[in-house]
């Protein structure tokens, strides 16, 4: 990429410092009262003004960066000196082409040793630009980088906030259905093994399907569904096309945790959860919808599950998750990708 644009900067530069003799071609032009046209001759200007260029770029563009106190005069004496070299050594072989093949003209050589001497200045000019804007290009990868390491780190401490949290509802559900019926705590630790088998495998990826995810859902519902039993309700009405967008890894699981956490769950008043969908305007939704019936208190808590993933979304999609409620509802709208 960057001998590309010495090249073309080359032949631009090679074209406009010749373009004026090309006025010339009009016989009537302002610019034939003071020179003559010749194709050969404009020709030749313009190839060893390129050349010579082009040459310029290549034997300078990693020098000279930086402020003129901090050259390194081993290395830039050095490439000022074969820049000067390469002037002369043009200069006084096209200045003998010149006198030999074109004439003289109002100039030694007809103007192409000042044209040289444009030709390091605009160079020049050029490579301080590019340096420029590879420095700012290089600091902008590198905080890029380093923006994404600390999301990765944050994200992973998320994380790992998740799993002992999951762990401890796990484990108080568990010791629930040991008390209550025993023959069913075996059927209950293979389908958990099923739902910590997910987060394990899915450590290393911040998205999944919501395919997976309902997937997982499924089952964390079973388990439910044999400690409450008539008291719990989960309710999926999703299209097929959805299956294949994407979410962070866990999503729904906290949100069914937090509605079991805070609302009355009885066969009496049984508690019911909705995932649907909702399209707006080119963003597709998740609503995870419970029925609102709180508990008279608040049981203890650790009070990450909302905040975390909150936190994940804004991570992982740079958005937010909704949050609403009414008299009768509670429901939280997850952004899908």
């Amino acid at each position: 990429m960057g001998r590309m644009l010495y090249i073309y900067s080359s032949l631009f530069i090679a074209i406009a410092l010749n373009i004026a003799r090309l006025l010339a071609l009009k016989e009537d032009s302002v610019m034939a009262r003071y020179m003559h046209f010749n194709t050969g001759e404009w020709l030749f200007q313009t190839g060893v003004s390129f050349l010579f260029c082009l040459l310029v770029f290549l034997l300078a563009e990693h020098h000279f960066q930086g402020p003129f106190r901090k050259w390194k005069w081993g290395r830039e004496g050095r490439t000022v000196l074969l820049l000067l070299l390469l002037f002369f050594c043009f200069t006084t072989i096209c200045i003998g082409i010149q006198r030999r093949f074109f004439g003289q003209g109002l100039l030694p050589g007809n103007g192409i040793g000042i044209k040289f001497m444009l030709i390091l200045l605009l160079a020049g000019i050029e490579l301080k630009i590019v340096n420029i804007l590879r420095k700012a290009r290089s600091s902008e990868l590198e905080n890029v980088r380093l923006r994404n390491a600390h999301l990765k780190t944050e994200l992973e401490l998320l994380k790992g906030q998740l799993q002992p949290h999951f762990f401890f509802n796990a484990l108080s559900s568990l010791s629930g259905v040991v008390r209550e019926d025993p023959a069913k705590a075996q059927y209950y630790i293979n389908q958990l093994s099923k739902v910590f088998r997910y987060s394990l495998q899915r450590e290393d990826d911040h998205l999944v399907s919501l395919k997976e995810e309902l997937e997982a859902v499924r089952a964390y519902a079973a388990l439910l569904k044999m400690r409450h039993e008539a008291g719990f309700e989960l309710i999926i009405d999703l299209p097929d096309a959805l299956l294949t967008d994407k979410l962070p890894h866990m999503s729904l699981q906290p949100l069914m945790e937090n509605a079991l956490k805070h609302n009355v769950v009885t066969v009496a008043s049984p508690l019911l959860v909705s995932i649907t969908a909702e399209k707006n305007g080119n963003s597709t939704y998740l609503l995870v919808r419970n029925n609102l019936q709180p508990l008279s208190f608040y049981p203890p808590g650790t009070g990450i599950g909302l905040s975390n993933l909150n936190d994940r979304y804004r991570i992982l999609l740079e958005k937010e998750i909704n949050i609403s409620k009414t008299t009768t509802d509670f429901i939280v709208k997850l952004p899908l990708k």
